[in-house]
């Protein structure tokens, strides 16, 4: 039976509302995806209409060199391009030495190939933050016109990457600009809603009296915590720079840091399972403890992005509660019954557990520290 025309004209709005809303829903949620795309996009425009202008014979250098140096934030961006000068100054440098001495046979070039590029890896390797240039080097080396003076094809290239250094800092400056404080606070929320799940899973194998298993948490960590670091030294460029200024204490990274030490040796005291009598014993109130310190670390996480202070009394009262009841343990006849091996780890975790208790305080701390600063919306890094 055919559709009524005001029904069938309700099922098509309903369906363009589900596609408009479907469409709204991913643009969101890659709102800092689509941001830097147009600051790509509005420095590689920029970078060709400048060579254009200028008259640049291998101007492309300015356009690639927008494609390398953009990055998630100004200061990454700054230091992305710093990195690329300096690296294009040496490369260009010895890469034009060798141009120079002008060898026509193929065994020529590719002995003052191969000691040009050596040279260059040996300061790449020195300085690894100047990686591009050896092939730089390389580049000028083999790309340098016959019978062209050497210092002007040096120059000129020099100019080149110079021109889209400077394209690429302007257009993270100036186009949906993105700060690296903003940056540091997304990336140091996920490293916490991180270390949330991994307390949580800890205390649900304590509570099930089963082995912790292993997981592949602890890498992605270690790598959310090395973005945390980066970030972090991108917005002390900003800082320097006088481009933008952070209240993020240096310490912070430290401190997750220390929180993820602790993590691992948690892990290292459940990878068996407790004594019976442990179990019984502490179980109940180490679980507590760490699920309240899960929850800890999620309004940390909330705090830092909110702006505001973090309540941490049910972190203390439960850490306080799991002291006591170790404290029963310890003096109890169950306790003279376990064997070094179990004793070890029922007190590595006691240990374990004061080492979080006294570096989660810490860290709550100095999210307030930033609380009253100016916090930045925290943005998807």
């Amino acid at each position: 039976m055919p559709l009524r025309p005001d029904r069938a004209i309700l099922r098509l709005r309903d369906k363009t509302l589900t596609v408009v809303s479907h469409i709204r829903t991913t643009l969101a949620g890659n709102a800092a995806n689509l941001r830097q795309v147009a600051r790509v996009m509005v420095g590689t425009v920029a970078a060709f209409a400048t060579y254009r202008m200028l008259g640049l014979h291998e101007g492309y250098w300015s356009v690639f060199t927008v494609l390398i140096v953009m990055q998630a934030s100004i200061g990454g961006t700054l230091t992305a391009a710093t990195d690329r000068l300096l690296g294009t100054l040496i490369g260009a440098v010895l890469g034009g030495l060798g141009a120079a001495l002008q060898r026509t046979t193929t065994i020529e070039v590719g002995l003052v190939l191969v000691i040009v590029t050596g040279l260059a890896a040996l300061v790449a390797a020195i300085r690894p933050r100047l990686r591009v240039a050896p092939v730089t080097a390389a580049i000028m080396l083999l790309s340098a016109p016959p019978g062209a003076p050497v210092q002007d094809f040096v120059r000129d290239r020099i100019i080149e990457i110079g021109i889209g250094g400077v394209i690429g800092v302007l257009a993270a400056m100036l186009v949906f600009p993105a700060r690296s404080h903003a940056v540091v606070i997304a990336r140091t929320a996920t490293v916490l809603r991180q270390i949330a799940r991994m307390l949580a899973e800890q205390a649900r194998a304590l509570e099930a009296g089963a082995p912790l298993p292993s997981s592949p948490d602890h890498v992605a960590l270690r790598q959310a915590l090395g973005n945390v670091e980066a970030a972090m030294k991108d917005a002390d460029r900003e800082r320097a720079t006088r481009l933008a200024d952070h209240q993020i204490p240096a310490s912070v990274p430290r401190t997750l840091w220390r929180v993820r030490n602790d993590l691992v040796l948690i892990g290292r005291a459940l990878d068996e399972v407790l004594p019976p009598v442990a179990l019984a014993a502490l179980a109940t109130p180490a679980a507590a403890m760490l699920d309240a310190h899960a929850a800890l670390a999620t309004r940390c996480a909330v705090a830092l992005s909110a702006g505001t202070s973090v309540d941490r009394m049910d972190a203390s009262a439960c850490y306080r509660k799991f002291g006591a009841a170790l404290d029963l343990f310890r003096t109890s006849d169950a306790a003279a019954t376990l064997d070094f091996e179990a004793s070890g780890r029922v007190f590595g975790l006691a240990f374990a557990a004061g080492r979080l208790h006294r570096d989660m305080i810490d860290l709550a701390g100095r999210v307030d520290d930033i609380a009253p600063g100016k916090v930045l919306a925290a943005k998807p890094a």
